[in-house]
C-alpha cells in the first residue's frame, strides 16, 4: 500500500514538473508563424510589423497602417534581420535592429479594428502601452462600416459635432445630477475625469490620461497623452442613469521629451454616432448610481482607482466638483488657439527645445537626422550651455549654443557620436538661431568637443492634424 501510494505521489510530482516547465508568454510569441503588429489607438500610422523567423531572428518593418504588407525594414547593424532575445521574466522581448525594439507583454488584447479581428496582449513599450497583436480574420462588411479618419479644416469639424440638447430626456433622479471628479486607469494609464451631468438629460465627460505605469508604481505619472471629452444623453432606468455618447474628441499630445508645463497637440479626432455615419465611438456601458449615499461611475472600460472612503469597491467613486466644463466646441477652438500661439514662439527653454526635438523624431522614424534618439530612455535638460563650449576646426571656441539637452541613442555604436559624462554616455544636442547642432567628439581620447549641424532637420513645429472619422 505504501509502495503505491510513493509511485501516486511520484507520478504527482512529476505533473507538477511538467506543468511548472511550459513555455512562457514571450516564448509562445515568438513561436508563431504570424505577423505581429505594434500600434497604438487603431493602428492608422507608425505601425511595427513583426514575424519571428528560424534561428532567433524576425522580419522587422515600419509601416503606415495596420496589415500594410509594403513598410521600411529595421535591420541589424550588417544590414541584415535581425535577432531577438527573450527575458527570463517571460515579458519581454528585444529585437536587436539598429533602432531596437524592447517591450514587454502585459494583459491580453483582444478588438475588432475596422473589421480586422486582432488578438494578442496590451504591451509596454517606450515607456507606453501600446497594443501587440495578429489579425485572426478579416470581416469585409464590418470594415465597411466603418470609415477610417479623414482630414478635416479647423472650421469645419464643429460643424460635425452631434447636438446632444435635440430629444434628450430630462433626468428622473435629479440627485444625480451635479458636477463631478473621479479618478481612474484606462489601459494602464492613470487618469483623471470631470463628468458633469445636467437636469436637462445631457453629459459631458472630460479625462485627462497620463503615461502608461505598472500597478506597483506609487508616483503617478506627470507625462499627458491625451485630452478626450466625451457628450452625450443620459438614459433613467432601474434607478440608474445610462451614459449614452454622441460625441468623443481625443486631443493627443507629444509625449517624448514632453515639457508638461507646456504641452505640444499633436491631433485632434472627433468621431460621432449618428444616424448618418453609424456608432463610431467605441465605449463599452456605462452607468453612473448612488450607492448608500455615494455617487459611482461603472463602466469595463475603466479600472477602478480606490478612493479613501470609498465603500463600493466595484466602481469609480464621483466627488463633488465646482470645476466648470468647457463645450466641445471650446475645446476644439482653444486647442487650436493654443496651438498658433505655440507655433508662433515654439522654443524659450531647454524643456521646449527638447520637445519639439523630440516631436520631429517621432516624424521622422525616430531619428534626428540620420541618428536614431531613444526618448523612452534617460535624458537631461538642467545643463548650461557655457558648460558645452565647442571648438572649430580652425582651434577656436564656438558660439555658445542657445538651448540644449541630452538624450540616449537608440542603439550605441562604436565611433557614434555619442559624448561620455558622469551620468553616462549620450547624445548632445543644441540650438542656435533656430538651427540645430549635435556635439561631436572629433577624438575619442580627448575632452575636445566640436558642434556640427545636422543636415536636413528643420526646426519647424508639426502641424496640428484635425481628423474626423
Amino acid at each position: 500500500m505504501r509502495k503505491k501510494f510513493l509511485t501516486v505521489l511520484g507520478i504527482l510530482f512529476l505533473f507538477i514538473v511538467l506543468s511548472g516547465c511550459g513555455k512562457k508568454d514571450n516564448a509562445q510569441v515568438t513561436d508563431t508563424s504570424k505577423t505581429w503588429y505594434i500600434f497604438q489607438d487603431q493602428g492608422e500610422s507608425d505601425v511595427i510589423s513583426i514575424k519571428f523567423l528560424k534561428n532567433n531572428k524576425a522580419k522587422v518593418k515600419d509601416t503606415l497602417s495596420l496589415g500594410d504588407s509594403v513598410g521600411i525594414d529595421r535591420k541589424n547593424d550588417n544590414n541584415s534581420n535581425p535577432s531577438y532575445t527573450l527575458d527570463r521574466d517571460g515579458k519581454t522581448i528585444t529585437i536587436n535592429s539598429s533602432n531596437q525594439v524592447v517591450f514587454k507583454l502585459l494583459k491580453p488584447y483582444k478588438e475588432n479594428v475596422y473589421g480586422r479581428h486582432m488578438k494578442g496582449y496590451y504591451v509596454q513599450y517606450q515607456g507606453q502601452t501600446y497594443k501587440f497583436g495578429y489579425i485572426t480574420k478579416t470581416d469585409k462588411k464590418v470594415a465597411t462600416n466603418k470609415s477610417k479618419s479623414q482630414n478635416i479644416a479647423y472650421k469645419s469639424m464643429s460643424n460635425h459635432i452631434v447636438n446632444v440638447n435635440s430629444d434628450a430626456t430630462p433626468l428622473k433622479d435629479s440627485n444625480l445630477a451635479g458636477n463631478f471628479n473621479f479618478s481612474t486607469i484606462i489601459n494602464y494609464r492613470r487618469t483623471d475625469g470631470n463628468l458633469t451631468v445636467n437636469t436637462n438629460g445631457t453629459y459631458q465627460m472630460t479625462m485627462t490620461e497620463h503615461a502608461a505605469q505598472p500597478s506597483t508604481e506609487t508616483t503617478d505619472s506627470k507625462v499627458v497623452i491625451a485630452t478626450t471629452v466625451e457628450s452625450g444623453q443620459v438614459q433613467s432606468m432601474y434607478g440608474k442613469v445610462y451614459l449614452i455618447p454622441k460625441n468623443f474628441l481625443s486631443i493627443s499630445y507629444y509625449f517624448h521629451g514632453q515639457n508638461q508645463d507646456r504641452l505640444l497637440p499633436k491631433s485632434v479626432n472627433l468621431k460621432v454616432n449618428s444616424k448618418a455615419v453609424g456608432n463610431q465611438i467605441d465605449r463599452a456601458k456605462t452607468r453612473i448610481e448612488n450607492d448608500n449615499g455615494q455617487v459611482y461611475l461603472f463602466s469595463s472600460d475603466f479600472t477602478v482607482r480606490k478612493q479613501e472612503n470609498q465603500t463600493n469597491t466595484s466602481g469609480n467613486l464621483l466627488t463633488t466638483s465646482s470645476t466648470p466644463q468647457t463645450s466641445l466646441k471650446n475645446d476644439i477652438t482653444q486647442t487650436y488657439n493654443y496651438y498658433r500661439n505655440y507655433k508662433a514662439n515654439p522654443v524659450s527653454s531647454n524643456a521646449d527645445f527638447m520637445q519639439l526635438a523630440a516631436a520631429i523624431s517621432d516624424n521622422n522614424d525616430k531619428k534626428l537626422g540620420s541618428v536614431a534618439v531613444n526618448f523612452g530612455g534617460k535624458f537631461g535638460i538642467d545643463q548650461v550651455p557655457s558648460d558645452y563650449t565647442g571648438v572649430d576646426v580652425d582651434g577656436k571656441n564656438q558660439p555658445l549654443m542657445q538651448y540644449l539637452f541630452l538624450v540616449t541613442p537608440a542603439a550605441y555604436k562604436e565611433n557614434g557620436p555619442t559624448i561620455a559624462t558622469n551620468q553616462g554616455k549620450f547624445l548632445i544636442y543644441g540650438m542656435l538661431n533656430n538651427r540645430l547642432f549635435i556635439l561631436r567628439q572629433p577624438d575619442t581620447d580627448s575632452a575636445t568637443v566640436t558642434w556640427t549641424l545636422v543636415k536636413g532637420v528643420s526646426l519647424k513645429v508639426p502641424e496640428l492634424k484635425f481628423t474626423l472619422n
